[in-house]
């Protein structure tokens, strides 16, 4: 993971040659001469090179890594080539582009390949490598390249060094595989030679690990004390990224132990570093958990933005990754998906008892209490909207077809048998304020409305709002709805929210979109009415219709 990389870029930052100024201003040609005394330069910009990683500023890094590339290849320095290689991977992998890391690693490896076992590079890169298998979740060969390690270090004199990293590397492996107990045994011994050796960059890297196997574990305080105790050992002069991952796992705590405004502040300062720094997986996994954050404290829209922003961040992680990495994120996410249908439908499930059991009671009280002639006029009204629910059905249930035509075509219907009442009756009984010509003007004039404004997005949208944008009186908008489309308002409104949610559904954009942000998106106010119009609507619930599509996206 990541959070080996520190200390990895500690063990070969004094090979950094850096230029200060922006790397669209550079010009390489000018560093790919032979001069007298090319060490002078890699030294004079290694300070500034160190400042730039620390700050999280990786483009720069890049840049001045490159320009040490480049003198080193025109002087033929082998060893700080090979240097600039390893710190030129650990700038692809630190910004999730995995594939460029893994080139840079396996070249730098090829020239290393005349060293003795002993070498500190072939050690390093062995060590790097470890990393790199970890971030594509290639736990297996991570525990096969740090028990390689460890055997090539058995022949260094600094072996302490590069233990402390393989053992971190390894204790991140078995976490990975879920083995808590063993990711916790190398970690541990990790953080016992980091303080014997004094190095605070490795204990934070360290203890940074062992605040996510805690987490994994679910053991929540555990986690926030660790973490507090890493955030007093952070200073100025550790890598900022380091405060990220902290803070990160922090507020993932508080989300575990439902202390949702407590981890704001620990999750919005993860990810601004992440932005400004650049860390596509730290920002990734903030949005992440600010959207659960600001669902729970009831903040609908803040929550949707950041759904939003987690799922154009990951779309770019995913890019980033090699194709079995996707998978296995992917896979992830689809039980995440899983596990919150259920909880969903299990609501459901639950709401529907609830709804009998009143029902159930309104009906005896209706035969105890209620006399005949209102129980007659009950039935008649259910009777109707049954009628109309069956109709509003049957105008969603075509997927292939407009709901404007669906519309106008009912609208054109209900005109004609007026014309032929109107003709085959002596005395026409005047049902309307208005002609019937006047009424096809009017339904064409709401149903162009509907389709070009989308006033149904608005979550508070009135019946008072659409009819004075139509010129309009409300009983005349009302008027216009029952004699054309045979709806009340609200039966109108939730026509086009439930035509909208379903185009959503099917969208692959919207594919990792929580039932909470689609209904959003379509206008609905809470999850609740979504949940009960789209059911009484399509016959199935929002997330029955979300998983049945889910297929064929």
């Amino acid at each position: 993971m990541q959070k080996v990389l520190y200390t990895i870029f500690v063990l070969c930052i004094n090979i950094i040659s850096v230029f200060a100024q922006d790397s669209l201003d550079i010009d390489f040609s000018l560093y790919n001469k032979v001069v007298n005394s090319p060490q002078d330069s890699i030294t004079k910009y290694k300070n500034l090179s160190r400042e730039a990683y620390r700050v999280g500023d990786l483009n720069t890094f890049k840049t001045y890594s490159d320009i040490v590339l480049a003198i080193a290849i025109a002087n033929d320095l082998e060893e700080i080539r090979v240097r600039s290689l390893v710190n030129i991977a650990i700038y692809y992998q630190q910004t999730d582009q995995y594939e460029k890391s893994l080139e840079s690693y396996l070249e730098a490896e090829k020239l290393v390949t005349v060293l003795p076992n002993g070498s500190y590079l072939k050690i390093l890169i062995e060590t790097n490598l470890g990393n790199l298998h970890n971030s594509l979740g290639n736990s297996e060969l991570a525990i096969l390249a740090m028990k390689k390690a460890l055997e090539l270090s058995k022949d260094h004199d600094n072996t302490e060094e590069f233990e402390n990293v393989a053992y971190s590397v390894l204790g991140t492996a078995y976490l990975n595989q879920k083995k808590f107990h063993e990711a916790l045994t190398y970690m541990k011994l990790s953080k016992k030679l980091a303080i014997k050796m004094n190095r605070d960059d490795n204990l934070i890297r360290t203890m940074i690990n062992i605040s996510e196997c805690y987490l994994k574990e679910k053991k929540y305080e555990d986690v926030i004390k660790n973490s507090s105790e890493v955030l007093e050992l952070i200073t100025n002069k550790e890598s900022i990224e380091s405060k990220a991952l902290t803070q990160i796992t922090i507020g993932a705590a508080y989300i575990g132990l439902e202390k949702y405004a407590k981890a704001l502040t620990p999750l919005e300062e993860a990810k601004d570093i992440g932005v400004s720094g650049g860390f596509l997986k730290i920002k990734m996994d903030a949005h992440n958990y600010l959207a659960q954050v600001y669902e729970s404290l009831g903040k609908l829209k803040k929550s949707l933005g950041e759904q939003k922003a987690y799922t154009q961040t990951r779309d770019q992680y995913f890019k980033t990754l090699s194709k079995a990495q996707r998978l296995k994120v992917e896979k992830e996410s689809e039980i995440k998906s899983d596990i919150i249908s259920q909880q969903q439908e299990s609501i459901v499930f639950l709401s529907k008892e609830k709804q009998l059991s009143i029902f159930a009671g309104v009906v005896l009280i209706i035969l105890f209490i209620v006399s005949s002639i209102i129980y007659w006029n009950r039935r008649r009204k259910l009777k109707e909207e049954s009628i109309q629910l069956q109709g509003d059905k049957l105008l969603l249930k075509s997927e292939n077809e407009v709901l404007k035509d669906k519309l106008n075509t009912i609208a054109l219907t209900n005109h004609k048998q007026k014309i032929s009442e109107q003709n085959s009756q002596s005395k026409e009984f005047k049902k309307t304020s208005f002609s019937l010509q006047e009424q096809e003007k009017h339904m064409k004039n709401v149903l162009e409305y509907m389709e070009e404004k989308k006033p149904y997005l608005d979550h508070e949208i009135k019946q008072s709002d659409i009819a004075k944008n139509l010129d309009m009186s409300v009983h005349l908008f009302s008027e216009v709805l029952n004699a054309c489309f045979k709806k009340n308002f609200n039966s109108f409104i939730n026509l086009y929210r439930v035509d909208q949610a379903k185009q959503l559904m099917k969208n692959p954009r919207y594919k990792h979109y929580k039932i909470l942000a689609i209904g959003y998106e379509a206008g609905f106010p809470s999850k609740t009415s979504f949940n009960r119009v789209f059911k009484n609507l399509v016959g199935l619930t929002p997330t029955e219709y979300q998983k049945k599509h889910s297929n064929s996206l």
